[in-house]
């Protein structure tokens, strides 16, 4: 009778009882993930359960183990940090489609197995998401997802760099050594997740220095220039990684999975995110394959204004594959210090053109 009584207790957020231990706890929550996904799959079409994949197991996952939470102790307020650290990594639409797929996920907890888990840990289910962190509204500066911080990005190549020596089999080194080529490619050539995971041998040229992207977005194809940190890289991966894959030389694309197929799209952004997880980097620093690509455009927007090349954006928006130039001024995104720069140099370049009098329209 005292057990019962004891089940029938609404617990605080950290009053969980042990029933059951951490691992068991984890297992069950992956449980309730996979159930939720299962059911989805019997009504929708396979983009709307994959988009559930992004949203809960690629990201509300790995958030929820990373501050050691579980999915019926979520309180509004820990959406609220859910958010901030969505908002340094996805678009504003992507971030309210996310939080969709986490509502409907706790409608279905709730409705399904609400009664189950009072029993188990005595606490009583509700959806923690609620109209305020549902939507947001922003202004017209936050509509931009912020780049990542070349200091992090620096570091995670770092740490890519560092897992190769430290990769205990073969299989993990071949693993790691694709892993860094991988993420170099993406830093130092601003390819897009489906770009990049199509990419076939033939498609690289090092001795003209070009990468052929053949079916970029909208079904365009382009050119990429070959970066001068990118080269030796890639020179390493495909003459001395890639030929130690067995079967690899027959393989047709540039990165494999472990079927020796393309690395789906899907699987490098879970890839990217779990490797930021491994490194250490906090959730409000962490950044997606398209973080690559920004920080990609505002890095070399930057190099070739230092070398006054004469349209870096123009170049800029050939090498991203973008149709409209405006589309490429957003990505450049500009700290208040290099716009001030800037300014400084425009400055001085009409100075140079009309005189420091104004001869071609003052008054003598």
């Amino acid at each position: 009778m005292a057990r019962q009584a004891q089940l029938r207790i609404i617990s605080s957020r950290r009053a969980t009882p042990e029933i059951l231990p951490p691992e068991e706890r984890l297992a069950y929550q992956r449980e309730l993930l996979h159930g939720f996904l299962r059911s989805r799959s019997v009504t929708l079409r396979p983009s709307s359960v994959r988009n559930g994949l992004a949203a809960l197991r690629a990201n509300f996952l790995p958030w929820l183990e990373s501050r050691e939470l579980y999915v019926w102790e979520v309180t509004p307020d820990d959406l609220d940090d859910f958010a901030a650290v969505l908002k340094n990594s996805v678009k504003t639409r992507t971030h309210q489609g996310y939080f969709v797929q986490v509502q409907q996920f706790y409608e279905w907890i709730v409705a399904r197995r609400g009664t189950e888990i009072r029993q188990r840990f005595g606490i009583e289910m509700v959806n923690p998401v609620d109209r305020f962190n549902r939507t947001r509204r922003l202004g017209e500066d936050e509509r931009l997802v912020p780049i990542p911080r070349e200091e992090v990005i620096d570091y995670f190549l770092a740490f890519a760099r560092a897992t190769i020596d430290a990769a205990p089999s073969d299989i993990k080194w071949l693993q790691a050594c694709r892993n860094y080529a991988l993420w170099m490619v993406f830093n130092w050539s601003g390819l897009r997740r489906g770009e990049t995971a199509t990419l076939t041998p033939e498609d690289v040229d090092l001795a003209s220095g070009c990468l052929r992207v053949r079916q970029g977005k909208g079904g365009k194809g382009r050119i990429v220039q070959i970066q001068p940190p990118l080269a030796p890289v890639l020179r390493w991966y495909m003459q001395d990684v890639r030929p130690q894959l067995r079967g690899g030389a027959k393989a047709p694309y540039l990165f494999l999975n472990a079927r020796l197929a393309a690395m789906h799209p899907d699987g490098i952004r879970n890839l990217l995110h779990r490797e930021q997880v491994a490194a250490g980097i906090a959730g409000e620093e962490q950044f997606t394959c398209h973080g690559f690509r920004r920080a990609y455009a505002t890095r070399l927007y930057k190099a070739l204004r230092a070398e006054s090349f004469r349209d870096p954006l123009v170049y800029v928006q050939q090498q991203l594959g973008h149709e409209y130039l405006s589309t490429t001024q957003r990505y450049c995104q500009l700290d208040d210090d290099y716009r001030y720069f800037l300014v400084q140099q425009a400055a001085e370049a009409l100075i140079e053109h009309y005189g420091p009098t104004g001869r071609n329209g003052a008054h003598e």
